[in-house]
């Protein structure tokens, strides 16, 4: 899948760059709201980075709107326009965080929070991307080992010390 990046400056930080920067937040985010481990978090957090590019492609290229993935989860088809009516309603910025957490957050206690239930049944980083990517991505190419490192990165950025101000 080719994506491209929406409004991202051309000095703007790599994609392993912004993933790092981004991650902690949204790993911290999910073990709060469905009671996951970090690593279980962490490994979701993969998923969406193989997805969007550490958080900085959050449109299919080549694609007319309406068409192609939209969002950190690349949402296509009928979950593309469920995604978009749902920030209309909400009047958020499909490109924000908030829309972005806030509806992966409703499907995964809406329609899709059998698949936390998965993740929550792994006990390593690289069995809960998995669980993830079989249950909620369902990816054409699941490219497992990719979605691993990105987990990897996320779980380390979690866990890294706070740095000093």
């Amino acid at each position: 899948m080719t994506l491209e990046c929406l409004g991202a400056p051309t000095h703007a930080l790599s994609p392993a760059d912004a993933f790092r920067a981004k991650a902690p937040k949204v790993v911290g985010d999910l073990m709060r709201d469905f009671g996951l481990q970090d690593f279980q978090a962490a490994g979701i957090v993969g998923n969406t980075g193989r997805e969007c590019l550490g958080f900085t492609t959050l449109r299919e290229i080549g694609q007319p709107a309406g068409r192609g993935g939209y969002g950190w989860q690349q949402w296509t088809g009928p979950r593309a326009k469920t995604f978009l009516n749902w920030c209309a309603t909400h009047r958020l910025d499909w490109r924000s965080d908030e829309a972005n957490y806030g509806y992966l957050r409703s499907e995964l206690t809406g329609a899709y929070a059998y698949c936390v239930e998965h993740v929550k049944e792994t006990h390593d980083l690289a069995a809960a991307t998995t669980a993830f990517e079989h249950f909620y991505e369902r990816a054409g190419v699941p490219a497992i080992a990719d979605r691993v490192r990105w987990a990897e990165m996320a779980l380390a950025a979690y866990r890294a010390p706070a740095k000093a101000a």
